[in-house]
C-alpha cells in the first residue's frame, strides 16, 4: 500500500459511498449473504444501470465497467489504480480482486473467476458465516483469530475486542486481511504472516476457521489441511487462550471431535450437517472451566442459517 490506514479508509468511504454496501448488495443480488454470492452472480453482472448497480458488478461481479458508469470523480479511480483495486483499459475498467461488502466493513479476496492455485484466497463459503456468528458477544481486550485467512470473523464481527490480531501462513491472503481491515477503517485488527503452531501472545478469545482434512482435489491453503496441521494446531489453540479464555473453532467432525473428547475443560460440538453427509461443527472450548464434554445438532433454518451462541446455551441446557 503506498497509503497509510486513513487513506485506505478514506477510499473505502468512498466505495461505501458509490454503493458498495450490504443494502446495496442485498437490493442488487437479493442477498448479502457473502457465501450465497457465487451462484447468483452470472446473471447480475448486467444489472449495472445505477451507480451502485456499477460497482458492484465491478467487485463483486468481475465484470467490466466503463468509466462514466460510476459517476465518480477522475482521480477517484486513479486513486483506485493506483492501489492496484482496478485496471484500466481506454474506458473500461477491470477489478483487480474482488471487494465485497460483509456488514459495514469491506472485505477483500480474490475473483471469483481467479485460476485456482495454492495461494488463492477463495471467495468465503458457509464455514466463514458459521464461525463469525457462532461467537459469543462482549468486549475482550485481545482476539487471535488462527488462519484468518481474509479476515471474515474479525471484519465481520470488529466490536469483539479492543485489539485483533489474525495469522495465517499464506502472504497473500495476510495481504487483503490488512487491505480489508485500511478500507474498513478497523485499525484495532492486525493481520501478520505466520504458522498456526507459532508461539502467540495469549488472548481472551481464540478463534480458526479450520481448514478440510483429507481434501486431495483442495489446492488452495485455506481449503487443505497440510501434514500435521492439526497436531499443530490444537495444542496452539490450548497455548494461546489466556487464563479464562474462550477458543471457538468450526472445522470437519473427524478433526474437531477426536480432539476434544480427550481435552479438558468445558467443550461443547454443535454439527449442523445431516447425519447422512460428511460432519461440520463449530465447537466452543473453555480450558479452564468445570471439566465436561457435550456433543449436540441442530439443523438449519431459513431463520437460522447459521450456527450462533444459542446452540451452545441449547446444548448446556440452559
Amino acid at each position: 500500500m503506498r497509503d497509510g490506514v486513513s487513506g485506505l479508509a478514506a477510499i473505502g468511504a468512498q466505495l461505501r459511498d458509490a454503493g458498495l454496501t450490504a443494502r446495496a448488495l442485498a437490493a442488487w443480488a437479493g442477498t448479502a449473504r457473502i457465501a450465497a454470492l457465487p451462484a447468483r452472480i452470472a446473471g447480475m453482472t448486467t444489472r449495472s444501470s445505477t451507480p451502485a448497480g456499477a460497482i458492484l458488478a465491478l467487485f463483486v461481479g468481475g465484470a467490466e465497467v466503463m468509466r462514466d458508469r460510476l459517476h465518480v470523480p477522475p482521480a477517484w479511480i486513479d486513486a483506485l489504480v493506483e492501489h492496484a483495486l482496478v485496471e484500466a483499459g481506454g474506458d473500461r475498467l477491470r477489478a483487480r480482486v474482488a471487494i465485497v461488502p460483509l456488514g459495514p466493513a469491506l472485505l477483500v479476496c480474490d475473483r471469483l473467476d481467479a485460476p485456482g492455485e495454492r495461494a488463492r484466497v477463495c471467495w468465503p463459503d458457509d464455514s466463514s458465516h458459521h464461525l463469525a456468528t457462532a461467537i459469543p458477544p462482549g468486549r475482550r481486550a485481545h482476539w487471535l483469530d488462527l488462519g484468518c485467512g481474509s479476515a471474515f470473523a474479525p471484519l465481520a464481527r470488529p466490536e469483539l475486542a479492543a485489539r485483533i490480531s489474525g495469522i495465517d501462513i499464506n502472504e497473500r491472503a495476510v495481504a487483503y486481511a490488512r487491505l480489508g481491515a485500511g478500507l474498513s477503517g478497523i485499525a484495532h485488527l492486525a493481520p501478520a504472516l505466520g504458522d498456526v503452531g507459532a508461539a502467540s501472545e495469549p488472548a481472551e478469545l481464540v478463534t480458526c476457521n479450520a481448514p478440510i482434512p483429507d481434501a486431495p482435489t483442495a489446492v488452495e491453503l485455506w481449503r487443505h489441511a497440510e501434514p500435521g496441521f492439526f497436531d499443530r494446531m490444537w495444542p496452539a489453540l490450548r497455548r494461546a487462550a489466556a487464563p479464562g479464555g474462550m477458543i471457538v473453532v468450526h472445522g470437519a467432525c473427524e478433526a474437531v471431535l477426536p480432539a476434544l473428547r480427550d481435552a479438558v475443560g468445558e467443550r461443547v460440538v454443535v454439527t449442523y450437517t445431516p447425519a447422512d453427509v460428511r460432519g461440520f461443527a463449530v465447537a466452543w472450548w473453555r480450558p479452564d472451566a468445570p471439566d465436561r464434554f457435550v456433543e449436540a445438532r441442530r439443523a438449519l433454518t431459513p431463520d437460522r442459517p447459521h450456527v450462533d451462541p444459542d446452540d451452545r446455551e441449547q446444548a448446556l441446557g440452559g
